[in-house]
């Protein structure tokens, strides 16, 4: 099984990381590969529609691993802050990008190996909309791979990077969700 682990953060070491880590402490090393958009070189989406005639993107960067990475995935986990009720911009770039894909899928008419995956996200507020934004982008993002949705898991008030280590009842549940996502299931 290969496990794809996106960190959407910009910033190493704060509260999302550290929900990836729990998230997948029970995979073997050889399971997971890690993605960091902020640490990539990703220029933005043109809104050119290239690849809406041809399946691929005119932009030749760092995304063509990506996408590579994206297809030969099982399982996919993003974990992401929350920046005004949205994803970071470095990440929004990256999901931006997969446009390629969802043509390939819904123009072309090509079938997606199949995958699932899962979200973790973080915010400093404790807003009742908080997560809103990120949980349809990240629907959009997985559907436009043919990766099934299994769900997430949303924590609130945390400001101070790297304060969610305090949090215990949050580790415990992030490890016990991270144990039935190895396995496909939903908790």
């Amino acid at each position: 099984m290969k496990i794809l682990g996106i960190r959407g953060s910009p910033r190493r070491g704060g509260n999302s990381d550290q929900l990836l880590e729990w998230f997948l402490s029970e995979a073997t090393s050889d399971m997971v590969d890690i993605l960091t958009p902020s640490q990539l070189h990703l220029q933005f989406c043109r809104g050119c529609r290239y690849c809406e005639n041809t399946g691929f993107c005119v932009i030749r960067d760092d995304m063509d691993e990506v996408i590579r990475k994206l297809l030969e995935a099982d399982r996919i986990v993003v974990s992401t802050p929350v920046f005004f009720y949205g994803l970071p911009a470095s990440f929004k770039a990256l999901v931006d990008r997969v446009q390629p894909l969802w043509a390939r899928r819904y123009i072309f008419g090509e079938t997606m190996p199949e995958k699932i995956g899962f979200l973790l996200a973080v915010g400093a507020t404790r807003g009742e909309q908080l997560f809103k934004g990120v949980v349809l982008t990240i629907r959009y993002f997985f559907d436009a791979l043919g990766c099934v949705y299994k769900g997430g898991l949303f924590f609130r008030g945390f400001d101070v990077s790297g304060s969610i280590k305090e949090c215990v009842v949050c580790q415990e549940e992030v490890k016990a969700s991270g144990r039935y996502f190895l396995r496909g299931e939903k908790r």
